[in-house]
């Protein structure tokens, strides 16, 4: 019998809707895509702002709803937009083009812009710190990347995890810190996961357990890693015949995340418990859902996105084994 899950809350915003995920690690605001706009919205989907963003570009963006900004990655330029729109500055950076496909941006602690752009000689990226006031780069680190596409995972220490895809050639993953030092050194330190064939999905609350997803593995398991020794705690293999999803997260004690087999069409979402029991959950949504508030997550229904969570705990369900 399927898990019972229940809408939190929801929103319509209109038009086609890409969820972004989360603009830090504590969750509290969260950015959209709709239609031709970012849209940032609190834990209960109220509207925080609305910038424009076009889609000629498919690179990750970011808001700042405190400071009402967004981050914006485009075909060749960084640009941060102010409350109405309006473009505060703009970091020209070597086009998007070829292999390196799209870049990503995200926000700091205090609203710091952060941007992955691709370096001159394209045999590599950069992932650059910038002035809020100016957009000049203060800091800036290389990183192996060719990335199709790149996304941004915060952790709960300042940390941030730089999920990033190369098509089917690979997928890798680096963390992010920096600080302002003595002198107003700001140097960024880099640390590499050090594999090519998974996929960083989520942090949990803690911030001492992350989920890594096979990338491209035909009924390869699912990992629960250490942070930040990257030392797997357990895995979980998917059901015979079937595969995990690239996106699963944390929910409470249990993992959520998607199942699908070659011969069918349609992708189910799973609970996994503590104890290692594998549950379907009676969620119909089309679009990959993304962790929102520990516990809850965010689904995209074509102009609507509703905050999730399950109606069941963990206890309720049957298992064997401890997970993590």
């Amino acid at each position: 019998m399927p898990i019972a899950t229940e809408t939190v809350a929801e929103i319509m915003l209109g038009g086609e809707v890409r969820l972004l995920g989360a603009n830090d690690a504590a969750r509290s605001s969260f950015t959209a895509w709709a239609g031709n706009s970012l849209v940032a919205v609190d834990p209960s989907l109220n509207v925080l702002g609305r910038w424009p963003a076009g889609r000629r570009h498919r690179g990750h963006h970011a808001t700042y709803p405190g400071g009402g900004l967004a981050l914006i990655s485009g075909p060749d330029e960084v640009r941060l937009l102010d409350h109405a729109g309006r473009a505060l500055w703009r970091y020209e950076h070597p086009p998007w083009s070829g292999a390196f496909e799209s870049g990503c941006t995200w926000f700091g602690e205090g609203g710091q812009p952060y941007a992955v752009v691709p370096a001159t000689s394209y045999d590599h990226c950069l992932v650059l710190r910038l002035d809020l006031d100016s957009g000049q780069p203060l800091a800036r680190a290389p990183i192996e990347a060719r990335p199709a596409g790149i996304i941004p995972v915060h952790h709960p220490d300042g940390w941030v995890g730089l999920s990033e895809g190369e098509g089917q050639d690979a997928a890798r993953t680096w963390w992010v810190w920096s600080a302002t030092q003595s002198a107003g050194r700001m140097p960024i330190e880099i640390l590499k996961a050090g594999w090519d064939d998974w996929i960083l999905s989520d942090v949990d609350s803690s911030g001492t357990k992350i989920i890594t997803t096979p990338h491209m593995g035909w009924r390869s398991p699912l990992m629960v890693r250490s942070f930040p020794g990257l030392d797997i705690v357990r895995s979980v293999d998917p059901p015979p015949g079937e595969s995990w999803n690239e996106a699963a997260f944390f929910a409470d004690d249990m993992i959520v995340n998607a199942l699908s087999a070659p011969e069918h069409s349609q992708r189910r979402l799973v609970a996994i418990s503590r104890r290692g029991k594998i549950c379907d959950l009676d969620e119909h949504e089309d679009r990959w859902p993304r962790p929102a508030v520990y516990g809850t997550w965010l689904t995209a229904h074509r102009g609507t996105i509703r905050l999730r969570k399950m109606a069941r705990s963990d206890e309720e369900i049957p298992g064997q084994m401890a997970l993590w």
